[in-house]
């Protein structure tokens, strides 16, 4: 077993099962298996598995939310029908729309993140296409066209409203962010995909301290990025994320297991 999955193992507070993003994940999972690309996230049981699963349901409550919106505009709104002004279409249509969640790139909002940029100027700017041939198609006909979101978007889409997390540091290569309900730092891969997950807070802290944890958990992820192992360690206890008991009986495993390597080697 790894320092990774005994840091999660040993976590005092696991709120996950009982989380609002699970709860909507099993209200709403159904919907993924039409997608064959995406299917696979209908069968998440990770926290991080379950929140890139609810960014594609969120993404796809998007496009609908903002095709009903053009529609009834359209058959409902007097103003609308009488005066066909393009840009007074596009601000009711923004008007009813800005409460949805949606990621950035390059100033571009990106509504629909299952789609290519293109197609998202359309979701998020040029509103009035959606009811131009071939676009009306994206309402019914749109599954040959979703992409893999993750690999487009990647870190724009976990530092972005269709998620919980705080971005706490990137660079090209990986991301470092922390959710405040699994009291976890995530490290993402330029893919979009987990390449770390620190669970902080184990059971040997009799009173754990939840004060100003982005300050605390910087070091932490300083050394993980520079590869540093011993250094993260200690971080961990330092700042009192990680008690110093597990920390040490990692150590005194991890020291007995490459002793054992070495003598095998010999």
């Amino acid at each position: 077993m790894n320092l990774y999955q005994i840091l999660e193992q040993n976590q005092k507070y696991k709120s996950f099962v009982e989380s609002d993003e699970n709860l909507f994940f099993l209200k709403n999972r159904l919907v993924l298996e039409q997608f064959p690309l995406y299917k696979h996230l209908a069968s998440a049981s990770t926290d991080f598995e379950v929140m890139r699963a609810n960014i594609i349901i969120r993404s796809l409550q998007n496009k609908k939310s903002v095709e009903e919106a053009v529609l009834f505009a359209v058959k409902n709104d007097p103003v609308i029908n009488r005066h066909r002004d393009q840009a007074f279409f596009r601000k009711f249509i923004r008007e009813k729309i800005v409460d949805l969640p949606y990621a950035t790139d390059n100033n571009l909002r990106i509504y629909v993140p299952l789609f290519n940029r293109v197609i998202n100027t359309i979701y998020s700017e040029e509103f009035e296409r959606i009811l131009m041939t071939p676009y009306d198609k994206l309402v019914a006909q749109f599954e040959t066209l979703v992409i893999d979101p993750f690999e487009t978007y990647n870190f724009a889409l976990y530092d972005s409203l269709f998620t919980q997390f705080v971005k706490v540091y990137s660079d090209e290569d990986i991301m470092a962010v922390f959710h405040y309900d699994y009291q976890a730092i995530y490290f993402i891969d330029r893919q979009g995909r987990l390449d770390n997950k620190i669970a902080l807070f184990d059971k040997g802290l009799r009173h754990p301290d939840f004060h100003h944890i982005i300050e605390r958990i910087r070091p932490v992820i300083t050394a993980y990025v520079g590869h540093d192992k011993e250094a993260m360690l200690d971080a961990l206890v330092e700042k009192r994320l990680i008690s110093e008991k597990l920390i040490a009986r990692f150590r005194s495993d991890d020291y007995r297991f490459r002793m054992s390597l070495l003598r095998k080697i010999k």
